[in-house]
């Protein structure tokens, strides 16, 4: 188990929780899921819209995050050499069918 895993179960409660719905009794998932609709159901209720705004900001900014680590693999991932051959041909077969084109124009 990593290291960051480790310290999140030892923080109060929120890591107590998160570690008995992992590995706890197959319904603690479902306490866990109930507990945190609560929670987020009392701060909304004390806190107000500007809670609301808040999560929608951060939920927001996670999923920029997340596209841009799904997509960066794509950018970064390979070099131009290891392109497979088939997406070669596919391009090389575009480019004849283009010239084709070309020439009878």
């Amino acid at each position: 188990m990593s290291l960051l895993i480790q310290g999140f179960y030892a923080v109060p409660v929120v890591g107590w929780m998160a570690k008995d719905a992992v590995k706890g009794h197959s319904d603690a998932k479902y306490y866990f899921g109930f507990n945190a609709a609560v929670i987020l159901v009392g701060l909304t209720y004390f806190i107000g819209y500007p809670f609301v705004i808040c999560v929608a900001l951060a939920g927001a900014a996670a999923a920029l995050v997340g596209l841009i680590v799904l997509t960066s693999f794509d950018a970064m991932g390979r070099p131009p050499e290891k392109i497979s051959e088939d997406a070669r041909r596919a391009r090389n077969k575009a480019a004849r069918a283009a010239r084709k084109v070309r020439q009878r124009a």
